[in-house]
């Protein structure tokens, strides 16, 4: 649950700072109302990070630049779409992708990172390219499946582990597969423009610098929140916890340009705002603590959580929204 998943990842995030730098931050968790908001939180600056699907970490990124991409759970990593073809409808996987060429298709959310942005960045890198007949948009992953199997679409795009949880429950509504993507990146943890200013003093005024010698991790908010997610384990029982809550065997770093392909088919699909599109993508997009998204010139669960973190003086808080009823990462 939202609430499960916030309280482990404050208790271990809690646990970490406190013991490895030897300073009592607390953590704390406040709900906001939805994705909108919780990228509204990291822009200005009442929340210093936060857990993203793929497209709205990306929209964070840029919107609250210099932002840092701290971390990625290993299987975000390893995400990929489906398309599904409808019963009535002769083989398709033959074709591959090119069976959606000329047909109805529906996504779920606009939104979506697997179940809209990533299958039409596919369908773009096709070649021919893959132009289906009609587009919609059923809000969801269930409702683009029941979309193809009563027949209001002939074909849909969404996200595996939905697929597979279809397949399990015996409800695929005579549906079947006939192409699954390559893999790509997803959910995301990014840090705010504030974050490294704002730990600054909170440190300057709980125990002077000059008062001890500090951990090096200790000095750079950035790092010590990317080593933190790496170091959980399922081993020490707040890391397991934090792990179990995430479904997830680990979080490791994220590597240069993985989540370029969102950006740009972000910018083209006119979900990120145009003036983040004019110029060339930024090249540290991406490249964890040793970038930034963004220079400041005119991104198989039931239920998605975005978590951001708000640090002031005494504290961070931290925010976790459940969206609607289906995955829109």
């Amino acid at each position: 649950t939202l609430q499960a998943r916030a309280d482990a990842v404050t208790s271990y995030l809690q646990s970490y700072i406190n013991s490895t730098c030897e300073v009592e931050v607390p953590v704390v968790y406040n709900a906001v109302s939805d994705y909108g908001a919780a990228v509204n939180a990291l822009v200005d600056g009442t929340a210093d990070f936060g857990w993203f699907g793929g497209l709205t970490g990306v929209q964070a990124g840029l919107r609250s630049p210099p932002a840092v991409y701290l971390s990625q759970r290993v299987e975000d990593k390893e995400f990929t779409s489906v398309f599904i073809q409808g019963p009535g409808l002769p083989d398709l996987s033959a074709e591959g992708i090119q069976g959606a060429n000329g047909r109805s298709l529906a996504f779920g959310s606009e939104s979506s990172t697997s179940g809209h942005l990533m299958p039409t960045y596919f369908m773009g890198e096709a070649d021919p390219e893959v132009v289906p007949a009609s587009t919609i948009f059923t809000g969801s992953h269930d409702a683009t499946v029941d979309a193809v199997a009563d027949g209001s679409v002939e074909v849909g795009a969404l996200n595996s582990v939905v697929w597979q949880n279809r397949v399990a429950a015996n409800t695929t509504g005579g549906t079947s597969v006939f192409y699954t993507t390559p893999e790509y990146v997803d959910y995301l943890w990014v840090s705010g423009a504030a974050i490294a200013e704002d730990w600054e003093l909170s440190v300057a005024e709980i125990a002077p610098l000059g008062s001890r010698v500090w951990p090096e991790e200790c000095l750079d908010i950035h790092t010590l929140l990317t080593n933190a997610f790496l170091a959980a384990t399922a081993d020490e029982p707040l890391g397991a916890a934090l792990l179990d809550a995430y479904s997830t065997v680990g979080f490791v770093p994220i590597e240069p340009n993985e989540y370029d392909p969102i950006y740009s088919t972000g910018c083209e699909l006119e979900l990120i705002e145009e003036q983040y599109c004019a110029a060339v993508p930024p090249n540290n997009l991406g490249e964890g603590t040793e970038g930034n998204m963004g220079d400041g010139k005119e991104d198989g669960m039931d239920t998605t959580s975005t978590a951001a973190i708000s640090c002031s003086k005494e504290t961070f808080a931290f925010i976790v929204v459940s969206v609607a009823l289906g995955v829109i990462g």
